[in-house]
């Protein structure tokens, strides 16, 4: 009887410690509720607009502000002096380049790339000077440059403009001209060739859309000094150079 009745007690005491641990710990749980398992947190990715790593095509369009290029006339016997020609025109291109992009600081990006040109048109001028009663006239002319520029810069903190400078290669057709002129008799001669020159600008460009962006830069060429011969035994040396203004429109692929 006393086994039976420390049994029956053993074992309401048990009952009641479970029930007792069930109650509080349930309400523990409501109080405190461990967190969940949740999605990871979705980063935004880093801006990046549709005129960073790709290829492009544009069209361009100038005109140059003038240049130096001294022109002397050397005979046999002396040089003479003739006068500067400054050098001015218009111009027009089309132009393709691929650029990429690396991140820089403050939210900006360094762009980088390459890009080949082609444009046409006349940048020239001429001088006429008087030699012992001899008028005398000596030209220059620039046409048909193809160019190969390495362009890098940064944007700024939206992405929308790029601040840019260039430097390249240049080839282009150049042709010296003189004129003799002895009262009613005139002569006159010329010599064409091709030269190699180089280029640097500063610039910016600006996006319309994801396609599309404008741009504007100054530009200075330079192209190799030479000696042309006329073949009559007069001859002069020839370094046209010149700056201009260039604007364009790029489509972005």
């Amino acid at each position: 009887m006393f086994e039976l009745t420390v049994l029956k007690s053993s074992g309401l005491r048990l009952f009641w410690g479970l029930l007792t641990s069930i109650v509080f710990g349930s309400c523990a749980l409501a109080g405190n509720p461990e967190p969940g398992l949740t999605d990871p947190p979705v980063v935004n990715p880093k801006r990046s607009n549709g005129d960073i790593s790709a290829f492009y095509l544009g069209v361009s369009g100038g005109y140059s502000l003038g240049g130096t290029d001294e022109f002397g006339l050397a005979t046999p016997g002396a040089t003479f002096p003739v006068g500067d020609l400054d050098l001015k025109g218009s111009f027009g291109g089309v132009r393709a380049g691929w650029r990429g992009v690396l991140p820089a600081r403050s939210g900006r990006d360094y762009v980088y790339g390459l890009e080949i040109g082609y444009e046409f048109g006349s940048i020239d001028d001429e001088v006429t000077t008087s030699v012992n009663g001899v008028s005398v006239t000596g030209g220059s002319e620039v046409s048909d440059i193809f160019s190969v520029r390495f362009r890098s810069g940064l944007t700024n903190k939206s992405g929308s403009i790029l601040y840019f400078v260039s430097a390249g290669y240049v080839r282009g057709d150049v042709e010296t001209t003189n004129s003799l002129t002895f009262g009613p008799t005139a002569q006159s001669f010329q010599e064409s060739d091709s030269r190699n020159g180089f280029s640097v600008s500063i610039g910016a460009e600006h996006s319309l859309n994801d396609d599309w962006s404008i741009t504007g830069e100054y530009e200075y060429v330079q192209f190799e000094g030479k000696d042309v011969e006329f073949g009559n035994g007069f001859s002069t040396r020839s370094t046209p150079e010149y700056r201009s203004l260039r604007f364009g429109l790029n489509y972005t692929f």
